[in-house]
């Protein structure tokens, strides 16, 4: 009997979803008990557009398909069977599958929890917020959830100082716009 649970399922766009899954066999604080699956069916492709994180940083890994990741500024191709690659915190990073491929993209927090995707647990909580919709909110929506989340959007000044200052700002003025929706796991 398998110890990997689906919490929750939340869609991205046209053929894309994500899993967000528990490994009970796995320790609370272990990098493999929680990820996030993005399923695609290459209908659409997966564009998780240039960003940063300030206090964590994740391990990608391809199930099914390859992906291209630019981690600042580098691109690379990273296909299925391919090690984990660890995106470090403070790296600016995006990710985009290939039209008309399936993929499958495992993302994993560091550290370990959900603190990304599930209510009061920020990692869950995170992705709950920003598709809350179906896909990604619009421009006040996704200010706020990178506000209450951590994530900054990389400013063409290249200052990551001046990112958390705009972030900071505009986040809290988007909470007037786009208020944050009860959440459900």
């Amino acid at each position: 009997m398998s110890s990997v649970n689906i919490l929750k399922t939340l869609g991205m766009g046209k053929g894309i979803t994500m899993n967000i899954t528990i490994d009970e066999a796995e320790p609370e604080d272990s990098i493999n008990r929680y990820a996030m699956d993005t399923i695609c069916t290459g209908e659409e492709i997966i564009n998780v557009p240039p960003h940063w994180h300030k206090n964590h940083a994740e391990y990608l890994s391809v199930i099914e398909g390859r992906v291209e990741l630019t981690l600042n500024g580098d691109r690379v191709i990273l296909k299925a069977g391919d090690p984990a690659l660890c995106v470090p915190r403070r790296i600016v990073h995006s990710c985009k599958s290939f039209e008309g491929e399936n993929v499958i993209l495992r993302e994993r927090p560091d550290p370990a929890g959900l603190y990304k995707a599930i209510p009061l647990q920020g990692f869950i909580r995170f992705f709950n917020d920003i598709l809350s919709t179906g896909t990604f909110g619009g421009f006040w929506h996704i200010l706020r959830a990178f506000y209450d989340g951590d994530t900054y959007i990389p400013l063409p000044l290249h200052s990551q100082f001046l990112d958390e200052v705009f972030l900071t700002v505009f986040g809290a003025i988007a909470h007037l716009f786009a208020p944050r929706k009860p959440e459900s796991l």
